[in-house]
């Protein structure tokens, strides 16, 4: 059985030519992707866990006395070693899980007068605390996360002395404990990729 043809006449082209005409010419608005709802890739961090200033809270609280000097991430933000210097100069070590639990201390660090003497005087000398030496060290180094920062001494003037790890660059920044100056601000060089021979 034949089907009959249907014949597009002249007066029907016109208006659907008419109309596909002005889809390609006109500009088409196209809805605005709502920034509140759209996800980002988060940018992975170096490492895990609670920063230095956390954990020195932490260690101060657990300690009950004297000024935390020194903290270092032992096992990528799981586990802390903490140096706190006492008023007579005599240090006291903690180890820290990263709730802030005691896995091991406080107890003594041996220390000779010498020591206790430069401890103190340390300790004095630094107008700037810890926490604000932290927040130093990330604005020099943005985007990094602070490792192990320490009280320390550094072209004869009282410094914090930290570690800076930034894309798996460590930086060595120095920030002075009196004025809160960087006085150091210096990367390692990059590990170069290794070569087949």
């Amino acid at each position: 059985m034949r089907r009959p043809t249907r014949i597009l006449t002249l007066a029907g082209a016109v208006p659907l030519t008419l109309l596909a005409l002005t889809a390609c010419t006109q500009p088409i608005a196209l809805p605005a992707i709502p920034t509140a709802t759209a996800t980002s890739t988060p940018t992975p961090t170096p490492t895990s866990g609670p920063d230095v200033a956390t954990i020195a809270t932490l260690a101060q609280r657990q300690a009950g006395r004297g000024t935390v000097v020194s903290v270092e991430d032992e096992a990528d933000g799981t586990e802390w070693d903490v140096l706190v210097v006492l008023e007579d100069g005599t240090e006291q070590e903690l180890h820290l899980a990263a709730d802030g639990t005691v896995l091991a201390g406080p107890s003594d660090d041996p220390t000779d007068p010498n020591e206790e003497s430069r401890n103190r005087a340390q300790v004095a000398a630094a107008a700037v605390g810890l926490a604000g030496a932290h927040r130093r060290m990330l604005a020099a180094v943005p985007g990094g996360r602070v490792t192990a920062i320490e009280l320390d001494e550094y072209q004869q003037a009282v410094v914090w002395r930290g570690d800076v790890l930034v894309k798996g660059v460590r930086h060595d920044v120095r920030i002075d404990a009196v004025t809160g100056a960087v006085v150091l601000n210096a990367a390692d060089a990059p590990p170069t990729p290794a070569t087949g021979s």
